[in-house]
């Protein structure tokens, strides 16, 4: 009997995502066979794929009830993609290990599916999921994680992979998951804001969310030369500034937002040096906000997770020149930023109502395709900052063959202005955040050499020059 074709519509949060893959490696530290931690592995896989089946299938295009350009996920039951052996790297682990396991010494080739999802690619319906695994010269394996980011958000694959480590360790566990799909699941969270906000046109939509845009972006005529650098600073300077910066502000500042504000001032200081007529400009900082408790604290609960997209973007403003401000009132200037900073990211500022905005803004699109981020995205003016700092990669287990990630780390990407902030591990004694940053080539030289960067991020030697390994 042939298998049945099942369909999993996205929502429009989801359509808003890039067209691109959430793509992760896990990195452990051991001595066992291949073969029984990849059969280890695949058990757990084929265990998860049965309790979330769409996991299995393929993102393809497809159009709405409404006659609306649209994606939806296809798959049949009981299909199980395979976990691909990519062999043994040259470089060991003990080596790599020693020098904060810099990325540009994994080579591309590990990993099972690009970064960018193309037009055939696209076409031929995209795999939401798929894994490879690796082995360094010496002992211990890395794990490539890869989700379509129109099926998840990094909260999202995060759980998917929680799921995964709990079918690798526990025998008998078991998950249903939500008997709505996603798109029942999240419009009826959303219903009573979307009932509030049903008279508020697309252009009164626009208005109200400058993040977004109907116009394409400027694209150059050349695009500079672009690479992506690890830096780490210690928790310890971190909570020196916090004490700080009491005197100024009336709540300490989170530790995300004190990372946002110390990487948006410093990234804009080093772009004015090149190019000094940005000091008479507005710079934008654009972060990522995970909305599910801010849509129904019910949504997404630990034994129901919402794995779809849920990702808002919150928007702060400010003069380069405050920005780039090193005289005596920094540390005044650097409070109030942190203060704007927080108010964007707010649940005040972004709630359900705010949500589901966003969420009418992309489905009264005749075509998803033609909303466009409202930033700008190759002017080296504006910076984006996705944090991962709560996602608990750090913490899943998988296992007595593998146990947990020693390195959670991101393929080498080019980009000009954009910082993720890895996960934490907080059971270090030390801990460091670790942050990569995605700029032009000459302004990343220009930002190791800057004296307040190379003071914030100095007495860690692992993270220095010489972690650049072939």
């Amino acid at each position: 009997m042939a298998d049945h074709m099942y369909v999993e519509q996205l929502t429009p949060l989801d359509l808003a995502m890039p067209r691109t893959y959430i793509r992760v490696l896990l990195v452990f530290q051991t001595a066992i066979s291949t073969l029984a931690v990849t059969q280890s592995l695949q058990h757990g896989l084929d265990k998860l794929l049965k309790q979330v089946p769409w996991l299995s299938g393929r993102v393809f295009p497809s159009t709405s009830m409404q006659n609306k350009a649209s994606l939806e996920i296809r798959f049949n039951a009981g299909d199980t993609p395979t976990l691909f052996d990519k062999d043994s790297i040259a470089a060991t682990y003990t080596t790599l290990s020693s020098h904060g396991l810099p990325m540009e010494a994994i080579p591309s080739e590990v990993w099972p599916v690009p970064s960018m999802i193309d037009d055939a690619l696209c076409a031929m319906g995209a795999p939401v999921f798929a894994a490879s695994f690796f082995r360094f010269a010496d002992q211990s394996v890395g794990l490539c994680v890869c989700l379509h980011h129109n099926a998840v958000d990094a909260a999202g694959f995060s759980e998917v992979v929680r799921l995964w480590a709990r079918n690798v360790t526990e025998t008998e566990f078991e998950f249903s998951g939500s008997p709505q799909g996603r798109l029942e699941r999240v419009s009826t969270a959303l219903s009573p804001d979307l009932g509030e906000i049903s008279a508020l046109s697309s252009e009164s939509l626009f208005a109200l969310h400058p993040e977004y845009s109907s116009v394409p972006p400027a694209m150059p005529t050349e695009f500079a030369p672009c690479t992506s650098r690890l830096f780490a600073i210690s928790i310890h300077r971190i909570n020196g500034l916090k004490k700080t910066l009491r005197k100024y502000m009336p709540n300490t500042p989170t530790t995300n937002v004190l990372l946002c504000a110390l990487i948006w001032t410093t990234i804009t200081r080093v772009r004015t040096n090149r190019k000094p007529a940005l000091e008479s400009e507005t710079s934008r900082l654009v972060t990522a906000v995970n909305g599910r408790q801010r849509i129904s604290e019910r949504l997404s609960i630990p034994e129901n997770p919402y794995f779809g997209n849920a990702v808002l973007y919150s928007l702060t403003k400010c003069h380069v020149g405050v920005l780039t401000t090193s005289n005596e009132e920094a540390m005044r200037s650097l409070a109030q930023l942190c203060e704007c900073i927080s108010e964007s990211q707010s649940q005040s500022t972004i709630n359900s109502r705010r949500i589901a905005e966003v969420y009418r803004l992309v489905d009264y699109m005749e075509d998803y395709r033609s909303l466009f981020v409202g930033w700008d995205l190759f002017g080296s003016r504006d910076l984006t900052i996705t944090s991962w700092a709560d996602l608990d990669l750090y913490g899943m287990d998988f296992g007595p063959m593998l146990g947990k990630p020693t390195f959670v780390r991101l393929p080498c990407m080019e980009a000009d202005g954009v910082a993720i902030i890895l996960p934490r591990q907080r059971a270090l004694s030390e801990e460091m955040l670790e942050i990569m940053v995605m700029l032009r080539r000459d302004d990343m030289e220009s930002l190791e050499n800057d004296s307040m960067w190379r003071t914030l991020v100095s007495g860690n030697k692992v993270y220095g020059d010489d972690s650049k390994v072939a």
